[in-house]
């Protein structure tokens, strides 16, 4: 399965417009755009319009988009015909090929559009499109195990792409061939196309194209177990793709990269990203239920599963079912229902014996061993192990051999690379030494020609001296008055730069305060699951306080930090509460308007200690579930936040706390006040936090509602 999406993925990267030349100097228009323009549009116009708004369907990838996609490319192909418009006709095959091979999947349809675009491509001679007809085969053939004729395809759009000059195009082009030769089992060749396509993308300034060079360069080192290498590359895809367009692909890899090494939490996160941006993606749903499968929440997992193999079944997939239908049978192991499992760990072999799936039969061998042991079969059980361990020892010898391959490949690479860069350091050697002979002959000339002019020079020099011994006596008196007034403002401003560092060490002794007043909370809750003999939530706690702790550590040597990772450690935060009071709260953090967290630079811990004053004085004391919502927004230079919570509001909370036996002074929220109360010194904006009740339409107390403005800064302030 995953060979198959490392193939197909990247189909949807490129798309044939403005005369069938790929346009390096905008981004592909949304949906909403082309929608809105192509009422004005008209005969041939409408038509480019029409298969732009197919292809801008084809990278949302939901079913409704599909759908939609063929509807418009029906359309755009049904106009072409009656203005006898090739160039039309074939743009709408190749959108109908893209359709087919990755929505819909389909090849013997998508093969007959790329041959029919192909066909009409011929008879305007039209190179650049004859170019996506040829890659389109290509591609279609490497997934159907046809080699050498997908190395021909790609030859012949390769050539089609020179001659229509389309350099993007034949970078991407390098990267198929290195595909093909991983296919082959020609790992070298392999490492050192896409090493050579990520550099002429580079060159080139192509982002898009970037992406998915990170995005395989990861997959090469995922393939020989380097998971960190492999995370730094999917990071960099990340932070590389266009941020209106972030390729799904990388989401869904960050998620199964942080699962096989099981950080929960991170894959968790991705997955989630994901099913945000498309709801129906069948690979973030398989892997949010294998998540919660291995977490042991069965609950959890099952509606995830069910998802998951309704989507791949209705995109036509047959082999991704196998293992999701193989994680439903372990999952209702888990729930104890063993009918319900022996019905799945049946019918997961059935599929996989289908398609001939080696991993999977394994995968499903060892799913039926583990059910009939559940229900104490034990001859069935024994008979499947047997089946799953010879199977695993094969596998794992191809495995490691195919690792040992990959690596050596590798190596080769690198060693390579190495050699070249001796090379080209020996030669640069040669050029400084030849470089500074010249400079050698430089001076001398130099010399001689100078000695010939300070001779003539001297002579000016003693005749002006004497015309410029009186002036000097005029400037010295002029030096004198000058040097008076620099004095005087060299004092203000040391008296000001003294100022600024007594107001940074007074902010860092203010963070210094903060930190064992969370830290001390903390180790309080994590105390308190010990006293009552809950070890696993003790453990969960405390893997997650020592994530934030390292997180908190971190930032709080820095007077900023940007609002990304600011919201990342409220998350992680949050989440400790969630658990320590047993999941009593939701909460919500979402943006008002249009916000980079990355460029949005405040203090660190600012946000925190009001979260924590929602949780402790609000939600904790309220009978069933809690809600906390966090909404930011940002007006020019200020940062609003507004944190809401659904508690027992500000009365309640003080005659309760006059109640306890337990009257420690919270320090939070004193200490956020004087650290804001520091921030307005330097600011001519006022930073400031305001708390008020909510109440319901009979004048109830429904809650309280802080509102914090804040004046941030951007990366260049920040750094300053």
């Amino acid at each position: 399965m995953t060979t198959k999406i490392l193939i197909v993925t990247g189909f949807l990267f490129f798309s044939i417009n403005d005369s069938a030349q790929l346009r390096m100097d905008r981004a592909p228009l949304s949906i909403d755009s082309l929608r809105r323009i192509l009422p004005s549009l008209s005969a041939l116009q409408r038509i480019d319009c029409l298969n732009e708004l197919a292809r801008a369907y084809c990278e949302k990838s939901t079913i409704a988009c599909t759908d939609s996609a063929l509807s418009t490319l029906k359309q755009a192909y049904t106009e072409s015909s009656s203005y006898q418009y090739e160039k039309g006709l074939g743009d709408a095959c190749i959108q109908y090929a893209i359709v087919y091979t990755l929505l819909v999947p389909d090849f013997l349809q998508s093969e007959k559009y790329c041959r029919d675009a192909i066909s009409w491509y011929e008879k305007i001679g039209d190179s650049n499109g004859l170019g996506f007809g040829y890659r389109g085969l290509g591609i279609i053939f490497l997934n159907q195990g046809a080699i050498e004729q997908s190395s021909s395809a790609f030859t012949r759009a390769s050539f089609y792409f020179r001659e229509a000059g389309n350099k993007i195009m034949l970078a991407d082009i390098t990267d198929w061939f290195g595909l093909v030769y991983n296919a082959k089992g020609d790992f070298e060749h392999y490492f050192e196309l896409i090493k050579k396509g990520f550099h002429d993308k580079q060159t080139l300034h192509d982002t898009r194209g970037i992406v998915w060079s990170f995005y395989r360069l990861a997959f090469i080192h995922a393939g020989v177990e380097d998971y960190e290498t492999a995370l730094e590359y999917l990071r960099l895809g990340l932070r590389s793709a266009v941020r209106e367009s972030v390729p799904w692909q990388i989401y869904r890899s960050l998620g199964r990269m942080f699962l096989n090494i099981k950080n929960y939490d991170s894959s968790e996160y991705y997955f989630t990203k994901l099913l945000q941006i498309n709801p129906s993606d069948g690979g973030a749903l398989a892997g949010l239920g294998q998540l919660y499968l291995y977490k042991k929440e069965y609950h959890k997992a099952l509606p995830f599963l069910r998802n998951a193999l309704f989507t791949f079944t209705r995109q036509g997939d047959k082999a991704a079912p196998i293992w999701v239908v193989a994680d439903m049978g372990r999952t209702s192991v888990g729930l104890k229902q063993y009918d319900a499992a022996l019905e799945y760990a049946h019918r997961c072999l059935l599929m996989a014996r289908q398609i001939n799936n080696t991993q999977a039969i394994q995968y499903a061998y060892e799913c039926n061993w583990k059910v009939y042991d559940a229900l104490r079969y034990t001859d069935s059980a024994y008979y499947y192990y047997g089946k799953f361990m010879t199977l695993k020892d094969s596998l794992d010898h191809a495995k490691f051999k195919r690792q040992h391959l990959q690596k050596l490949a590798l190596y080769r690479v690198e060693s390579k690379e190495e050699e070249q860069q001796a090379h080209i350091d020996m030669l640069n050697k040669d050029n400084q030494l030849k470089q500074q002979q010249l400079r050698d002959e430089a001076i001398m000339k130099k010399i001689l020609i100078g000695s010939f002019g300070i001779m003539v020079l001297l002579g000016i020099i003693i005749f002006r001296n004497i015309a410029l011994k009186r002036k000097n006596e005029k400037h010295r008196r002029e030096l004198a008055e000058n040097e008076l007034q620099i004095q005087k403002l060299e004092s203000e401003k040391t008296k000001a730069e003294l100022q600024q560092q007594a107001t940074v060490l007074e902010m860092q002794a203010l963070r210094a305060q903060m930190n064992p007043h969370f830290i001390f909370n903390c180790l309080s809750s994590i105390n308190r699951f010990i006293l009552k003999n809950e070890t696993e939530a003790a453990s969960d706690y405390l893997t997650k306080f020592s994530r934030l702790i390292r997180m908190v550590l971190t930032n709080s040597k820095k007077a900023f930090i940007n609002l990304e990772d600011e919201l990342d450690m409220l998350r992680l935060y949050l989440d400790m509460e969630r658990l320590r009071f047993k999941n009593s709260f939701d909460y919500e953090i979402r943006f008002k308007n249009e916000i980079e967290p990355e460029n949005i630079f405040i203090p660190p811990l600012l946000l925190q200690p009001f979260a924590e004053n929602a949780i402790w004085h609000g939600l904790m004391h309220k009978e069933g579930k809690g809600h906390l919502e966090i909404e930011l927004s940002i007006d020019k230079k200020i940062l609003t936040c507004i944190i809401t919570d659904d508690g027992i509001g500000r009365n309640k909370a003080a005659i309760i706390k006059s109640r306890s036996a337990e009257k420690q002074k919270s320090m939070g929220l004193q200490i956020t006040t004087e650290r804001l109360a520091l921030l307005n010194h330097d600011m001519d904006e006022q930073t400031f936090f305001n708390i008020e009740d909510i109440t319901d339409d009979e004048g109830n107390v429904a809650g309280t509602r802080v509102i914090l403005k804040l004046y941030y800064k951007d990366m260049v302030e920040a750094f300053v």
